[in-house]
């Protein structure tokens, strides 16, 4: 990238650099390093890429898409503002819904002619495949997200929405076929809308729940099909889905360094594209329809760097894995940047709006898509409509009284960043080769050695806080014993949660309930005919699901069968 001469000048002016600095003192010479543990310099030279080839760094919207997917960005096209709510009934999260549109909520910062996204926070019941009604469920309906079981709830949240102008997210983990099986027919039986005109968001998380949370999900093989089975009948079905199933944000927030996020992230989306080419898809079809939801962290030259480098090497595998030609399917898209929530605590929470504004800016930095800027009081409950409205101007006031737009990816070209964007990217293609190496993807997953890589780092990170190597403001330095206390959100009342069971219960005297157990146990052969037949068997379960949920059934009862044929809870064999 640079001739001789040049990098001869360079090694001249780093010296005498070098003698100017030492004066000011040698402890300032000694490098930091970044979550991923590479070391950062004071100062970078055209030395440190001298080995670059500049179509590796490239302009905005040229493979392969270093430094944007679009040769004009943020000046044509604002961020989308993704910020997910939800709680308790409909009819409150509706509420919340109004609130935000009078705040100037829109699917775009500053498009006031656009609907907008609706992107429902859901309780752990629902995600857990339990109705309300369920003991299980008891005390945590509503208690941190909306409680949906039934095609009434979808009716109560969504009656006069623009179901074909606004992107709507109802996804949840491991009961998601059930829950978008009922969206399914609320959107055709009762708003008489064809699923292909609709703008859908499927948070396809199968795998999250396994592979770096603590709750119960299921086995990684089952979790693996079941997330082909809602690609294949997105494809074909709605083809404005926007499906985020490269979700590296829970890898993050359980404690994946930048590395590990953008490796595991990368691996689990190259065994489900495998996958996907086995049950008959279209490898530039599934491609273009994927989305990825990172995690923007406090370290922001890492964060720029790691979505970069996570571009680039998206379209290297896309192209050079999948003969993906199409450039949707090689431009990976950062729907929604999130803030993270694992570096918001719950002491001094005024503080976590100077955080969030930090890791929101690095998310821009990095040419993302969109973002979901966390509320600064979320360590403490769902919140608060003063916190929310922080988090929607925090993008308003980034994208409207700041420059940072006007520029597309301006760290290309920078010395320090593209050397870094190297870094991350050479250590992540290190990591996938460990993998193959450990017998590839599934055997990493099954065996715990991913997880066992995730809790390793943050572990670390817990270290560094515990020790005070890393500072948290107010946390582990400059802290105030006395601290006045902040009124949170409040819980659900009991009466707020026996309406939604009332609810439920209601909603099962309404229907023809042989006709209802007739399409469960079409539900049920669907699931023994995908766990004995696949990948033949791809499509019956989302047909049978969306039968069921025609028959009024319930996600609850849905998701029982799903546990039943399955198995539900962590991987013992």
């Amino acid at each position: 990238m640079f001739s001789d001469d040049v990098l001869k000048q360079a090694e001249e002016m780093e010296r005498e650099w070098r003698k100017m600095a030492e004066q000011m003192g040698a402890d300032a010479l000694k490098p930091r390093k970044t979550w991923s543990g590479f070391e950062l310099k004071p100062v970078y030279t055209p030395l440190d890429i001298k080995d670059m080839n500049f179509q590796d760094i490239g302009l905005p919207g040229q493979y392969p898409y270093t430094r944007s997917n679009y040769p004009l960005h943020y000046q044509v096209e604002p961020p989308m503002m993704n910020q997910g709510f939800g709680f308790n009934t409909p009819e409150e999260t509706r509420q919340r819904k109004e609130f935000l549109e009078k705040i100037g909520f829109r699917r775009r910062v500053g498009k006031d002619d656009d609907p907008g996204t609706i992107k429902c926070v859901i309780d752990l019941p629902t995600q857990w495949g339990l109705d309300p009604d369920e003991p299980a469920a008891r005390g945590k309906v509503g208690a941190d997200g909306i409680s949906f079981s039934n095609i009434h709830d979808f009716e109560r949240l969504f009656d006069g929405v623009p179901l074909e102008k606004t992107f709507i997210a109802v996804g949840c983990s491991s009961n998601l076929i059930a829950l978008v099986s009922l969206f399914a027919a609320y959107i055709t039986e009762v708003r008489k809308v064809e699923l292909a005109k609709t703008r859908h968001i499927c948070i396809n998380m199968y795998h999250s729940g396994w592979g770096h949370r603590d709750h119960s999900s299921f086995p990684p093989k089952t979790g693996t099909k079941l997330c082909v089975e809602v690609m294949k009948w997105h494809v074909e079905n709605v083809p404005n889905t926007i499906m985020a199933v490269d979700h590296g944000y829970d890898a993050a927030e359980a404690g994946a360094n930048p590395v590990l996020e953008v490796a595991f992230s990368l691996a689990h989306m190259i065994e489900i594209m495998e996958q996907c080419i086995k049950v008959g898809l279209d490898p530039d079809k599934v491609a273009s329809q994927i989305s990825c939801h990172p995690q923007l962290h406090l370290r922001v030259y890492e964060t720029v760097a790691k979505i970069r480098a996570w571009r680039r090497l998206w379209a290297r595998i896309m192209k050079e894995r999948f003969g993906c030609t199409s450039p949707a399917a090689l431009q990976h898209t950062f729907y929604t940047g999130q803030t993270a929530g694992s570096e918001l605590p719950a002491i001094e929470v005024y503080n976590n709006i100077i955080r969030i504004t930090i890791m929101a800016m690095a998310g821009l930095l990095g040419q993302v898509e969109g973002e979901w800027p966390s509320s600064f009081d979320e360590a403490l409950s769902i919140p608060t409509e003063e916190a929310v409205q922080l988090s929607v101007r925090t993008m308003q006031i980034l994208c409207e009284e700041t420059d940072i737009p006007y520029v597309t990816d301006p760290f290309g070209g920078s010395y320090f960043m593209e050397s870094l964007t190297n870094r991350i990217e050479e250590e992540v293609l290190k990591i996938l080769k460990r993998m193959d190496d450990l017998g590839g993807y599934m055997k990493c997953w099954e065996s715990g050695w991913m997880r066992g890589q995730v809790e390793k780092s943050g572990n670390d990170r817990m270290r560094k806080i515990d020790t005070g190597e890393w500072v948290k403001v107010g946390v582990n330095k400059y802290r105030v014993e006395e601290v006045s206390p902040y009124k949170a959100f409040p819980r659900p009342t009991e009466e707020g949660m026996k309406r939604v069971i009332e609810t439920v219960k209601k909603y099962r005297t309404e229907r023809d309930q042989a006709k209802t157990d007739k399409a469960l146990d079409g539900v049920r052969k669907a699931l023994l005919r995908m766990e004995n037949n696949w990948p033949e068997s791809c499509g019956e379960v989302f047909a049978a699901c969306i039968e069921a949920a025609k028959a009024r059934a319930t996600a609850g009862e849905m998701g029982r069968i799903f546990r039943e044929v399955f198995g539900y809870g962590h991987f013992s064999g």
